[in-house]
């Protein structure tokens, strides 16, 4: 199985944050930090993500994101 680019992350008591393996930092979806979440938001979350990672064409907001960092 291929490593997961998205993760979750226990930060503060009952709350989750979705961390980018990548870039070891907290992830973006839609210029929103990906933090404070459940344990079922963020586990939906890591898994919506990794499933667009692995189908770019599902997340074009995603592409324009990482391509506007690359310059």
């Amino acid at each position: 199985m291929q490593n997961q680019r998205y993760a979750r992350q226990k930060n503060l008591n009952i709350y989750w944050t979705v961390i980018d393996t990548v870039s070891d930092r907290k992830a973006l979806v839609n210029g929103f930090v990906m933090d404070m979440l459940t344990a079922d938001e963020a586990e939906e979350l890591v898994n919506t993500l990794n499933r667009a990672e692995s189908h770019p064409i599902l997340a074009p907001a995603q592409r324009e994101h990482h391509d506007q960092r690359r310059q």
